[in-house]
């Protein structure tokens, strides 16, 4: 199995550089426009060596009040999301490459060794370990008794949540090639819903991994390896009865969680993760558009289409607005409403893989070079 990062990808389906002269492959320029609103810093943190070169996107976790971050090197940080003060901080012996989750008590990393790994939220002391078959590139998601997480050879585990001990797995053998990444998977109090790299959402018990429904996102079409590609790396979402997911080269689509008939699907290729807010479901395509989808019907309300090939992360949404970081380490705010740009700013001439952090009207960005901002967006 070979891995392509998407930016590799888009020099090998264009045949030439970003950076050479303009033939209408390469990133559209920045359009100028009236920035109507303006950042607000409310804290900042630097967390030593941030991402890795290998590609991860370690995002952080917020759960009552704290923020807990990891950077690739083995440190794990728990601060205040209001104040961006430490509670505390750990060094683990570990080159961290999935995570970071946070549920009862516990936090959840993956490892590039094929580790997973629990630790005791309160001080970040260790409570187990085990042993996957593969590096982890996803976040590991709980319930109150299972721990559900893939590895980059496209494998489904789950284990207990108590001492990491092995209740059921799955394996998907993946394509020939493949994007570098995984969806994580999403985990209920009874089911476990997870996108492959063959295109398919399936959707399992919990309890004994008993596959509950499948269903195709994606078919693979052309002749090429790369052509072919239909990799699910945005991470489900689920919002009341339905599921919500989007392929490679292939459809946004939304599906019953429970018989997993599909409701709806748009033709699309995604492989960042999407948000939600109110009754709007808003996604980042890899040719640089970013839209807004009705949630019951998958009708396009709006789309942005000023960021072309520009390499765009996931869209989030907060407040009143969605924002995306493009591979220049631009951060665009726009409009949830109609799509229009209201504010940006150049957040980190490095970028920004991992999926930003939304909490109401709090946006918290942590970029490539380990810099933790918690930013609000307001009229200027």
């Amino acid at each position: 199995m070979r891995f392509v990062p998407l930016l590799a990808l888009v020099l090998l389906a264009s045949g030439c550089s970003l950076f050479g002269k303009k033939d209408g492959t390469e990133p559209m320029e920045l359009v100028s426009f009236d920035q109507t609103h303006r950042f607000s810093t409310e804290w900042r943190q630097r967390v030593r060596s941030g991402q890795d070169v290998g590609y991860t996107q370690l995002v952080p976790a917020l759960a009552d009040g704290t923020l807990y971050v990891a950077a690739a090197n083995g440190r794990v940080r728990a601060l205040d999301a209001e104040t961006g003060r430490r509670h505390w901080q750990v060094r683990v012996d570990d080159d961290i490459s999935g995570g970071v989750s946070v549920r009862d008590g516990r936090l959840y990393y993956g490892t590039y060794n094929g580790d997973l790994v629990a630790l005791d939220i309160e001080n970040g002391a260790e409570q187990w370990r085990t042993r996957l078959s593969g590096e982890v590139l996803s976040v590991p998601q709980a319930n109150a008794s299972v721990v559900a997480v893939m590895t980059v050879n496209d494998r489904l585990y789950a284990r207990s949540v108590a001492d990491g001990s092995e209740l059921w797995n799955y394996d998907s053998p993946p394509p020939v090639l493949t994007l570098r990444g995984n969806a994580s998977p999403l985990v209920t109090d009874s089911m476990v819903y997870a996108g492959f790299a063959n295109g398919k959402l399936m959707a399992f018990n919990a309890r004994n991994g008993i596959i509950q429904w499948e269903q195709r996102v994606a078919l693979p079409q052309g002749r090429s390896e790369i052509e072919r590609m239909i990799d699910i790396d945005a991470s489900p979402l689920l919002r009341e009865n339905t599921v919500y997911v989007a392929a490679f080269q292939g459809q946004i689509a939304a599906y019953s969680r429970n018989s997993g008939r599909n409701i709806w699907g748009q033709e699309a290729s995604i492989h960042e993760n999407m948000s939600i807010s109110g009754d709007t479901l808003f996604a980042s395509h890899s040719d640089g558009r970013v839209t807004a989808h009705s949630l019951s019907s998958g009708e396009i309300r709006w789309s942005n289409e000023q960021m072309l090939r520009r390499n765009l992360g996931a869209a989030t949404a907060f407040g009143d607005y969605v924002a995306v970081v493009d591979y220049k380490g631009y951060l665009h705010v726009m409009n949830q409403s109609d799509g229009e740009f209201v504010a940006r700013t150049r957040i980190d001439r490095r970028g920004v893989r991992a999926p930003m952090l939304a909490d109401g009207d709090t946006l918290f960005v942590y970029t490539n070079r380990g810099r933790l901002r918690a930013l609000q967006v307001e009229p200027r």
